[in-house]
């Protein structure tokens, strides 16, 4: 029974210290203390069958499943940081951000992903968005300075073209004008001398 005090101690300073370091290298200790711990419960087993399997377990979990929880826990770590490196890049909006529908779809490294609005505004097709941030599958968007920018200096430029299209058709369309009234005097003058040409010859 002493050997259950025993194992009690190696468990608890084992998770102890591998709080404090988040190595992954203590914790296996703990596994393999808690089995021998229930072999110790066991009458019967002697001291040194408990000590023989602690030891084995524990390097059996060092050298194998160690490995393997330090490389899903890095790539999950990678995966979470490549994530966070989207936040305040831009990209056009595939579908729209409406009232009805909350989710759009924006594109980024041939990924298609859910986009909902920061603020809850509809944003429309095509126009131009920025991450703001990363939520599970879905990224929040707001609609990009840049694309407010070329709003503005648009709609200058629109009034500007249709102001000249209007000159040009004014400009054509004058010496129309100024013509026809000319042609119709000539038409005139020549009905006129070709009636007094019929008169003298009667």
């Amino acid at each position: 029974m002493e050997m259950i005090w025993v194992w009690l101690a190696v468990v608890a300073v084992s998770l102890i210290v591998e709080f404090m370091s988040w190595d992954l290298t203590s914790i296996w200790f703990a596994v393999a203390g808690l089995v021998s711990l229930i072999l110790s419960a066991i009458d019967g087993i002697a001291w040194e069958v408990q000590l023989v399997v602690f030891i084995v377990i524990s390097a059996l979990l060092l050298i194998f499943v160690r490995k393997i929880c330090r490389k899903l826990l890095l790539k999950n770590a990678n995966t979470k940081t490549n994530v966070d490196a989207y936040v305040g890049k831009c990209s056009k909006l595939l579908k729209a951000i409406g009232a009805d529908e909350n989710y759009g779809e924006v594109k980024f490294n041939g990924v298609i992903w859910q986009a909902m609005s920061e603020t809850g505004e509809e944003i429309g097709a095509g126009a131009e968005v920025e991450v703001v941030r990363v939520e599970g599958n879905k990224m929040v968007v707001k609609l990009s300075k840049s694309a407010s920018v070329v709003v503005e200096q648009t709609e200058p430029v629109e009034k500007e073209t249709v102001g000249r299209e209007l000159e040009n058709v004014i400009s054509v369309e004058m010496p129309e004008s100024k013509e026809r009234p000319t042609e119709t005097a000539e038409k005139s003058k020549t009905t006129k001398k070709a009636k007094k040409v019929q008169d003298e010859n009667k």
